[in-house]
């Protein structure tokens, strides 16, 4: 090979000579620095895209606060009994048994239209806290009328 370099003419020397460097150059950018440009643009579009999840999660767990803070006085579990009571008779909702316990309130209602007793409960529950723990309903004879077998209201820890 060293013979071969020694019978070339300065201009085929240097023709090779540029031709070599010039193929370094070329593999160095297509095998190195194109590779690294695009995984740096990929990275980029994926900081952007989780940023603009981090913001909106941000902006959702803004507005679950915003709730948390306009869901109303909290409720304690002796005046549970007296607020259900006056709420139920205001919404024209005819309770046939109420059990208190300790942090609860067990609830038995006889015949109630189902939209006029949902809208009580997200009334309890966006006024004053109260939540349902459990429920037990059963279809009435009457249409749209359930009856509530059990009730249980607590209130948010």
């Amino acid at each position: 090979m060293k013979a071969y370099w020694q019978q070339l003419e300065q201009k085929e020397k240097q023709l090779i000579s540029i031709l070599i460097v010039t193929l370094v150059l070329a593999a160095g950018y297509w095998l190195l620095w194109q590779p690294l440009q695009n995984d740096i643009i990929n990275t980029q579009r994926k900081v952007n895209v989780q940023k603009q999840t981090l913001a909106d999660v941000k902006t959702i767990g803004q507005k679950i606060i915003d709730l948390q803070g306009s869901q109303g006085k909290r409720v304690e579990a002796g005046d549970l009994n007296q607020l259900v009571s006056r709420s139920a008779a205001r919404n024209q909702i005819v309770i046939t048994r109420i059990q208190a316990k300790t942090d609860t309130l067990q609830v038995w209602i006889d015949d109630v239209n189902f939209n006029q007793f949902t809208a009580w409960l997200e009334q309890l529950n966006k006024q004053y806290g109260i939540e349902i723990q459990n429920i037990d309903l059963s279809v009435s004879d009457a249409k749209g009328m359930v009856k509530v077998r059990r009730l249980q209201l607590g209130t948010r820890p």
